[in-house]
């Protein structure tokens, strides 16, 4: 039974590139990724709500491996060029499986527990991010000057590109999983099951820094951590929140009970 559901983008002036999943079988989230200077074809926003409406209509019996594909076809099919462009993240749960299915950066948890995703390289943009504008705060540079024309988002494109490089790459390391229309490899899609003792079932995208157990908890801590750090630096994000906008990023959450 479905609990609690939230999409919301992080600017009304912009489309927002999260969406949910809403099956029969499958429940949990979508996000397509944030448009980059040299991206080209459907943004992350049509490729996120034409990848939700395929994950929607999951059958009974599928396993993760032939959602993925299937999923990885339609995006093909929409960007032309696969790895090229664009791409979206999911993290569903199967409902008579039991299973999470998991590629990218979805956050999980499981009776309030969390269930981290694989590392990545974006830790790294994100640190070289917010080292630049650390530096500029050291040199007394206001906050908000900073949140307005964001050097540090500017320093990092080329490391952007690197990590884009790496998207389907099975580099155990700064390699990850998502849907672009390349083939995914079975490293980077992960399926967790769910054990049969959980009651709830909490999925976000990385809108939410820290998921919580009830979407009141989660924006209450993500409203903390923007007022507290606005540009998104401890922990460090690949993105801050501008002056206009009402966070850093779109966020979907949906909150389930078996």
């Amino acid at each position: 039974m479905i609990l609690e559901t939230s999409v919301v983008p992080r600017d009304s002036a912009e489309p927002c590139a999260d969406r949910l999943v809403l099956g029969e079988h499958v429940l949990g989230v979508a996000d397509g990724a944030t448009k980059k200077p040299w991206d080209t074809g459907p943004d992350g926003a049509e490729l996120a709500e034409a990848v939700a409406g395929h994950l929607a209509a999951t059958a009974a019996g599928c396993p993760a491996r032939e959602a993925v594909d299937g999923a990885t076809a339609l995006v093909r099919g929409l960007l032309g060029d696969a790895g090229v462009g664009s791409a979206v993240s999911f993290c569903v749960l199967h409902l008579g499986r039991r299973e999470i299915w998991r590629v990218g950066e979805g956050r999980v948890l499981l009776d309030g527990l969390p269930v981290p995703p694989r590392p990545s390289g974006e830790r790294i943009v994100a640190e070289a991010r917010a080292l630049v504008l650390r530096r500029h705060l050291a040199d007394d540079v206001p906050e908000a000057t900073l949140r307005a024309d964001d050097p540090g988002r500017a320093a990092v494109q080329e490391l952007l590109r690197a990590l884009v490089g790496l998207r389907n790459r099975p580099d155990p390391r700064y390699g990850y999983g998502a849907l672009d229309g390349q083939d995914v490899p079975d490293l980077f899609v992960e399926v967790v099951p769910v054990p049969g003792g959980v009651r709830e079932v909490v999925i976000t995208t990385d809108g939410y820094p820290e998921p919580a157990p009830t979407l009141a908890e989660a924006e209450r801590l993500l409203a903390q951590r923007l007022a507290r750090d606005p540009l998104m630096l401890d922990p460090p994000e690949t993105k801050g929140k501008r002056p206009a906008a009402n966070s850093f990023d779109d966020r979907a959450y949906l909150r389930v009970a078996l």
